[in-house]
């Protein structure tokens, strides 16, 4: 379609990725990459490159076909472990492809930059409850063969990811949510705004030129960071006429009534999230009040650790425009480094462990048979760690045929005789 020959022409632009001469202590386990075959083509894809998840946008009567699309950020080794990021509402997976690149994250996951529904090249339906939404994720992920992976998100994508973790904890390692909380912006000023654009966008002619669009759009968008993303997302249909890179009249009804499954919102029935979480926002944020909406991040995130552990504002100028991190040096840099660092250290840890140094080395107490059993004497054990695709490899088999045989070489083996003096 030509909404995806646009974002094919975007995408070609961006150059090829340096890989990096260090390879992490972490990925030097040379034996597992003979064991698992699962989407070899990662193998002879270039460091770095961008690839396109083909298809065309269709509109679904029945929400359990929906289909996610949009671009694969190869990690500059074979078989990373998946990422998988959600942009703002209406905004451009292109928007995100310097900060994944240039910040360090591609040494650790591959990541991929998904549009939910509505948006982008996925699919058209009316519902944007995400609760279904969550479903479209886990579909996406057994359609690419993901067993697990960490999700993150900007704005509503952070709502995204940490709706799927609540809704399928067991697959997802870790939630990343960027400049957003689970909280109902409907009130907010910044939400209140983006609102109003949409409705007024809503009555823009679009079988005009380019250019007589481009004019009222910047007439009904003041702020210049949405007036740019929604011109970008006028493409060409045909030899006149043109169309909305998301699905407007879906969105602006979502925008416009004040429901329970607006896009701005966040309701009690998407549960809670058990397991790791990172919460990442500007000092001055528009969108996360530092005094007020930290306190939905822990009654949501169960194991969230409170501030400067496991939420982090980020220090700054008050700005605006801070919600863009990527547009601002200042703020990307350390958001970067904060979402390094919790790949690096507990993305995928058990939760009763402290970070990823303890995976193997320290023992909890086992409680399991303290209701049954009174007199039950507790032992120690190790949390499970599972291989980040378990599903779709054959890591675990390959590795019984190592150590069976290992074993057998041992057994075959002729000790030299000790003699004692």
């Amino acid at each position: 379609s030509d909404v995806y020959k646009r974002q094919v022409s975007t995408q070609s632009t961006w150059g090829k990725f340096n890989r990096k001469e260090n390879r992490p202590m972490h990925l030097r386990r040379a034996f597992l990459t003979g064991f698992v075959n699962f989407n070899r083509r990662f193998a002879t894809r270039a460091r770095g490159s961008l690839h396109p998840l083909l298809g065309e946008p269709k509109y679904q009567s029945d929400t359990k076909r929906v289909q996610l699309r949009g671009t694969v950020l190869q990690g500059n080794y074979d078989y990373l472990p998946n990422l998988i990021f959600f942009p703002e509402a209406f905004d451009h997976l292109e928007n995100w492809v310097h900060f994944f690149r240039d910040n360090g994250i591609l040494d650790y996951r591959n990541v991929w930059l998904v549009q939910p529904r509505n948006f982008g090249s996925s699919d058209r339906h009316p519902s944007l409850d995400l609760s279904e939404i969550a479903d479209d994720v886990v579909r996406f992920m057994y359609e690419n063969h993901i067993s697990t992976a960490t999700l993150a998100g900007h704005g509503f994508g952070g709502k995204v990811a940490l709706a799927t973790g609540c809704y399928h904890y067991e697959r997802v390692s870790g939630v990343v949510n960027i400049d957003t909380a689970p909280i109902d912006h409907r009130g907010f000023d910044a939400f209140r705004e983006l609102r109003e654009y949409v409705r007024r966008l809503s009555e823009v002619n679009l079988r005009r030129s380019r250019h007589a669009i481009e004019i009222d759009i910047a007439k009904a968008v003041e702020d210049p960071k949405w007036r740019t993303i929604f011109k970008e997302s006028v493409v060409k249909v045909g030899d006149q006429n043109h169309a909305w890179r998301f699905e407007m009249d879906y969105l602006n009804h979502n925008l416009s009534f004040n429901k329970a499954d607006s896009i701005g919102n966040w309701t009690e029935r998407y549960g809670l999230w058990g397991g790791r979480v990172s919460f990442i926002f500007p000092e001055y944020s528009r969108w996360v009040n530092l005094n007020t909406n930290t306190l939905a991040m822990l009654k949501v995130c169960i194991k969230c650790r409170g501030f400067n552990r496991d939420i982090f504002a980020i220090q700054g100028e008050e700005n605006p425009l801070n919600h863009w991190v990527y547009d601002h040096d200042e703020i990307a840099v350390p958001v970067a480094k904060k979402f390094l660092q919790f790949l690096r250290h507990y993305d995928g840890v058990h939760t009763l462990l402290l970070d990823r140094s303890e995976i193997g080395n320290y023992f909890v107490p086992d409680r399991s048979n303290s209701r049954d059993k009174a007199g039950w004497v507790y032992s120690d054990y190790s949390p499970a760690h599972l291989h980040h695709n378990w599903r779709f490899s054959n890591v675990y088999e390959e590795a019984k045929k190592f150590e069976h045989h290992t074993a057998v070489s041992y057994t075959h083996l002729t000790l030299p005789t000790i003699y004692s003096v």
